[in-house]
């Protein structure tokens, strides 16, 4: 008995899987495919990152020194802002493991890395005692490298943003016997939206969520010709707006899905690991999205919007069923049930999308309003059986939806609800009969087949009984 016992506890050891043990890594052996690795740092800079020019807080940024002397940057979301900034103290060196990576966006970067270190709940720093860290970075320019520098179309960002306001003449200035100089002052302001501007549009916008389904449906219907002109960052980005609009065509400059994150629903882009999001040795099961752009048109303007999953719901087919009907997967190949949606009218509610720089705005699909049925849950898998004819004789009948869930803002909508389990004839007849007690008075039934059983000859025996 024993030696069977030695032999299972042997066999079950050896179908576990071995975790890796994380080993060290400069930042230049980092890959982003890879979470098995730590990095010793020290910490050089730190600073909550803003929009502008609102200055509403939007994360927490870093930069980290390793013993090479190379930096690197690590962002994380504003609920880790008050973690960080606790555990990662100016000067310090830290060994930090459980993160992951992200592509280095172009809008706030400052460092020409090509990827980011990303921060999250199972990312952790523990206190070093070891000193043999730079305290400095640099990185300087050759002065035949300028020129280089500044033709490229996402540059660093260094310490300022705003717009010229005044460029002045160049100016010489020495003698004939010293070295001259040329100068030319440029006038930089702070970026100011200003309110009193005639031609921007100011909007009375209702920030509440309506429990009325029409009025909700209606809630903030501007023209996207006057929504067009407006800067979302003069607005709330998270309001939304309503309007009943044509497809024109689907942009297929741009994927129509991705893989996200099953934690945090990030873009997971080049294969890249959020070693932030799961604890380590776990597998993670990434999701896929929609991702496409339309192009819609309400008679007084064409704008750009970008239609995410579970947003799609009502539009179209969910991604995974679509993805086990074609053949061709390649996210770059727009398949024909998408391309289908062109010169289709809905109404849609969407918001601005987050802007990366001056241009157009963009919008994102927040929810399809055709139907006040779309945010009802879905009692089976098969198509809905149709509604019953009204017998009032009107032609339509005002359905508003079941109540969301409060909620201290209106960024995320209460798609779910509780889910409904509606019986079935036979199963309310047979509940009726089963509760009625000794002596008590039997319910009047509209139905046919229950009015026959309480005519029939056995009822009225009872009756007279």
């Amino acid at each position: 008995m024993e030696l069977t016992s030695d032999a299972g506890t042997a066999s079950k050891a050896i179908a576990e899987p071995t975790i890796p043990q994380r080993s060290l890594a400069y930042f230049t052996d980092l890959n982003p495919a890879d979470n098995t690795k730590y990095i010793e740092v020290r910490v050089y800079r730190k600073w909550i990152a803003t929009k502008v020019p609102s200055l509403i807080p939007t994360g927490f940024s870093c930069m980290l020194l390793d013993k090479k002397g190379s930096a690197i940057q690590a962002n994380a979301d504003l609920k880790e802002k008050d973690r960080f900034e606790h555990d990662l103290q100016l000067n310090c060196v830290y060994r930090i493991q459980g993160f992951g990576f992200e592509k280095t966006d172009s809008w706030g970067k400052t460092l020409d890395n090509d990827f980011t270190l990303c921060f999250g709940k199972h990312t952790r720093a523990d206190l070093l005692t070891d000193n043999d860290f730079p305290y400095h970075y640099f990185n300087f320019a050759a002065y035949n490298e300028l020129g280089g520098r500044l033709e490229r179309k996402n540059p660093i960002l260094t310490d300022y943003i705003g717009y010229i306001q005044n460029v002045e003449k160049v100016k010489e200035y020495g003698s004939a016997t010293t070295n001259k100089t040329k100068v030319r002052n440029i006038a930089i302001r702070n970026l100011k939206y200003n309110e009193n501007n005639p031609s921007i549009p100011q909007l009375g916008l209702q920030t509440e969520r309506l429990a009325d389904w029409e009025q909700e449906r209606a809630r903030n219907r501007v023209p996207l010709g006057t929504l067009l002109q407006i800067d979302p960052n003069t607005q709330q980005q998270r309001v939304l707006f309503t309007q009943d609009a044509m497809i024109l065509r689907v942009d297929t400059a741009y994927n129509w899905y991705f893989q996200k994150c099953d934690e945090c629903g990030g873009k997971l882009d080049y294969g890249y690991i959020h070693g932030h999001c799961h604890p380590y040795g776990t597998q993670s099961k990434p999701q896929n999205s929609y991702s496409f752009r339309i192009i819609i048109t309400d008679g007084t303007g064409n704008a750009t919007m970008t239609c995410f999953t579970p947003h799609t719901d009502g539009l179209i087919k969910s991604v995974d069923t679509l993805l086990q009907e074609i053949d061709n997967k390649d996210p770059a190949v727009i398949p024909p049930q998408i391309l289908a949606l062109q010169n289709t009218r809905h109404v849609f509610q969407f918001r601005f999308a987050k802007q990366a720089g001056k241009g157009t705005p963009t919008l994102v699909l927040q929810k399809v309003m055709d139907n006040p049925l779309a945010i009802l849950p879905v009692l089976t898998e098969g198509p809905s059986s149709p509604p019953a004819p009204s017998q009032s004789g009107h032609a339509s009948v005002e359905v508003s939806p079941p109540p969301a869930t409060p909620m201290a803002t209106q960024d995320s909508p209460a798609d779910t609800c509780s889910t409904m389990n509606v019986p079935t004839t036979s199963s309310v007849r047979k509940q009726l009969f089963a509760t009625i007690a000794a002596g008590e008075k039997q319910p009047i039934a509209n139905t046919p087949d229950i009015a026959a059983k309480q005519d029939s000859p056995e009822a009225k025996k009872q009756k007279v009984e």
